[in-house]
């Protein structure tokens, strides 16, 4: 090194934590040694940088940052081994871009070079790995992705991609680092601030058209699949209180209100929508299953979000009539203020008070049933979800993928629960749940997951992950053998086909089915095979005390379909 010179990579990971980036989840590879000196010299250097955790797997990695994010509100970087890695890392990005969670995606660039530069190519991988466009791998699943080019972009690029992932609607990045640009010698230069681009309000006459919608409805609803991650109940639990509007949770992505919340009016939208005069969907890309529905002649529908008509959705019907296009609170908010200034006729607010309060007594009725018609064997997910609700700490944060069926559970503090991403990316809950724990260690954090999707997660590389960094959560597989999703679709074409007469579906069973237990046990987890109904509340017992105690478990669960 020269006086007064740094490497491209210490400026780029300086430059990292200056730019509130305080964890790096790397799978290295023969692109890494400028990053790998650039660490073992930061002692000498005295240059704050992201902490570097090794993940040994891509997609687990990926999946880490988004729970880190939803948790914790602060955006992580992932960095991967050139194109290979970046193949790995593609699903977890689809869920990103899906899920609007801002993270920056970082890989190497094998060498382009073969001669004297220091950096070249030194290996047969750097023939066979260079691609005509790395990015392309994933452009369209980021907001901007670009290729460093030269060392002295280092810090600026960081500046830029944070700016972007970070402005409404965030999302992921992604910007590929070539070995030998790492490698070069530059004079640290400060760059322009760049600050994300955030959202207000939607515009003033939108809202005042919309807040005269509800006003003078008889019948409104409001469907919403989940706040912001940072935001807590508020605004929305004050306004639908005020204002009496009954609020589904259409497969929620996380809570937006709390269970016990008089206008929590449950999670299916088809028994509110029959008679709805107002629908306003507030983030939610699918609102109601258009197949099921069809709306009321007259009914208008008011879109909240930072993009209602979901604009990367190639095809995309469900209508909107009035688009509130803002930061979803702060539409709330303004929403709220307009109606202040018009509220609706007392008695109708009355009249859906009690129809909401009589419909949640019947729900709480038909739960109770059901959670009890499923202590048996093999037991239900209804079973299962009542005795870990009962048993989770309150604040314990849930991720579920194909998990529990949360129906029957209560969460009544914000960000408790968060479900996979609606673009249904495999793998996410386990690592998804392992990244909030890293964000966030003095909270219990349990991953509820089917059978497959544990394979899926690549169950060794996210074990070993939480041995390694000492994440102790809780994964509880639900295992019914058999790929039950793939299974009620297929029930759902063709009810009286051949498939559904056949003992043995057609690509969907998961024989031989593997010691799910034992896998964890590889990796010093507390775990336990669970068939018995009676037995599972203690099991559940132990298994949180292990997790208390700095241990991570898991719980084999056998299911019914």
């Amino acid at each position: 090194m020269d006086e007064g010179t740094r490497s491209a990579a210490e400026v780029f990971l300086g430059r990292l934590k200056e730019a509130g980036i305080d964890v790096l989840l790397a799978n290295g590879g023969t692109d890494f040694p400028s990053i790998i000196e650039a660490y073992a010299r930061a002692p000498e250097t005295g240059i704050a940088m992201p902490e570097p955790l090794v993940v040994p797997h891509e997609s687990v990695a990926v999946a880490m940052a988004h729970g880190h994010w939803l948790v914790s509100g602060r955006p992580a970087a992932v960095m991967v081994h050139v194109n290979v890695g970046l193949a790995n890392a593609a699903m977890g990005l689809v869920n990103a871009a899906s899920d609007f969670v801002p993270l920056l995606m970082l890989s190497g660039r094998t060498p382009v070079t073969e001669g004297a530069r220091f950096g070249a190519r030194s290996s047969p991988i750097h023939w066979g790995q260079e691609m005509r466009d790395q990015g392309g791998m994933v452009r369209e699943l980021v907001k901007w992705d670009y290729e460093m080019r030269y060392p002295e972009q280092a810090g600026g690029l960081v500046e830029r991609a944070m700016a972007i992932a970070m402005s409404d609607p965030k999302g992921p990045v992604y910007l590929s680092l070539p070995r030998e640009a790492l490698a070069e010698q530059v004079v640290p230069s400060r760059p322009g601030p760049l600050a994300p681009a955030r959202m207000g309000a939607a515009d003033a006459a939108a809202v005042a058209e919309a807040a005269a919608l509800i006003a003078g409805a008889r019948a409104p609803v409001v469907i919403t699949q989940g706040p912001a991650p940072r935001e807590g109940f508020e605004p929305l639990a004050g306004f639908v209180d005020r204002w009496a509007l009954p609020t589904v949770e259409f497969w929620a992505l996380r809570q937006a209100l709390p269970t016990d919340h008089p206008m929590h009016a449950g999670r299916d939208p088809v028994p509110w929508l029959k008679d709805a005069d107002v629908v306003v969907v507030i983030d939610a890309l699918v609102p109601w299953i258009a197949g099921h529905v069809t709306l009321p002649e007259g009914c208008r529908v008011v879109g909240i979000g930072a993009d209602p008509l979901f604009g990367r959705t190639p095809s995309r019907g469900f209508p909107v009539h009035v688009p509130l296009v803002g930061d979803t609170a702060a539409t709330v908010r303004a929403l709220d203020a307009a109606l202040a200034a018009r509220p609706p006729v007392g008695e109708g607010l009355a009249a859906r008070r009690a129809l909401v309060a009589a419909r949640r007594d019947e729900t709480a009725a038909a739960t109770a049933k059901r959670v009890q018609a499923g202590r048996g064997r093999p037991m239900s997910a209804a079973w299962v979800s009542h005795c870990l609700s009962e048993a989770k700490d309150e604040d314990a944060a849930i991720f579920t993928e194909l998990g529990c069926d949360v129906s029957v559970m209560r969460f009544d503090r914000p960000r408790s629960f968060f479900s996979t991403p609606l673009s249904g990316g495999l793998g996410w809950g386990m690592a998804a749940a392992l990244g909030a724990k890293l964000a966030d260690r003095s909270r219990q954090v349990i991953a509820t997951v089917g059978d497959g999707s544990y394979m899926f997660a690549n169950p060794v590389a996210c074990h070993q992950t939480a041995a390694a960094h000492g994440l102790p959560i809780l994964t509880v597989v639900f295992n019914n053998g058999l790929w039950n999703a793939v299974r009620r679709a297929t029930l759902g074409m063709y009810p009286k086909g051949r498939a559904a007469a056949a003992n043995v579906m057609p690509i969907t069973a998961l024989d031989p089915a593997p010691d799910h237990a034992a896998i964890a046990r590889a990796h010093g987890a507390h775990a336990e095979r669970v068939e018995d109904p009676d037995a599972l509340p203690d099991a559940i017992r132990r298994a949180l005390d292990a997790t208390r105690g700095g241990t991570q478990a898991l719980l084999d669960v056998v299911v019914g379909v």
